[in-house]
């Protein structure tokens, strides 16, 4: 019989095979203590630590919640949930709350009513964070194939709307134009003479915004870089 993949596995314990679920979460005890320790800052053990039972339900819960379809890793879900998890539970503790550890004697408004939609779209939402970072990292790299770097940026943003909206224009003009935007990626120039007989703005205002102009265009050239257009745009 041929080894299962995580996705076939996840699906046969959702439509009810117990010895399948059960097997996976065997196997995947390491996983939980790892994920469990990690979060207490201490190693705990099978039938000592109560935080363990909180993450056991907890992976139990995400194999039941998990959304293949959705292009998420399953283990960096179930991360999530047992961390969730974990807070509600130190939560509780810190208020003197009693917690049953046996999901089948809690009641609806206890730990156990756990809302996995909710942790769904927190993971998402982390899973997002993390492409934005993977995004600016990737940009500060580009940057420097210019001999620019995100301090740069800082320093020679236009402190005026009037200035940035002039820039922000002829951005707009470089990237609207295939051949004066290959040139600046070959280059790694501004078409100076170009830019300013296509777009009006003196040579002086193009040199003293080079790097501004050059890294705006480059996001907004880029759909890599789509998710920090928004860090460019101009305040209507």
């Amino acid at each position: 019989m041929p080894e299962l993949t995580i996705q076939q596995t996840l699906l046969l314990a959702k439509e009810g095979n117990e010895l399948i679920r059960e097997e996976f979460i065997q196997n995947h005890k390491p996983f939980i203590i790892k994920i469990s320790s990690n979060i207490c800052k201490r190693y705990l053990t099978w039938g000592h630590d109560d935080e363990l039972s909180i993450a056991l339900v907890a992976f139990n819960e995400a194999i039941d919640s998990f959304k293949p379809n959705d292009g998420a890793s399953f283990y960096g879900f179930a991360k999530t949930v047992i961390t969730r998890r974990l807070i509600d539970y130190f939560r509780k503790e810190s208020k003197h709350q009693v917690l049953s550890l046996t999901p089948l004697e809690a009641d609806k408004n206890d730990l156990y009513d756990y809302d996995s939609a909710s942790s769904f779209e927190l993971y998402k939402e982390e899973e997002q964070k993390n492409d934005f970072a993977e995004t600016i990292k990737n940009y500060t790299i580009l940057l420097v194939e210019y001999g620019i770097t995100l301090e740069d940026l800082v320093e020679v943003s236009p402190k005026h709307s009037d200035s940035k909206a002039t820039l922000w224009r002829v951005a707009q003009e470089l990237c609207a134009h295939p051949n004066l935007l290959k040139h600046l990626t070959k280059t790694k120039l501004l078409p100076l003479k170009e830019l300013e007989l296509l777009t009006g703005v003196k040579r002086k205002v193009l040199e003293r915004g080079r790097k501004y102009l050059i890294a705006t265009a480059l996001i907004l050239s880029d759909p890599e870089l789509e998710s920090l257009k928004s860090f460019t745009q101009i305040d209507q």
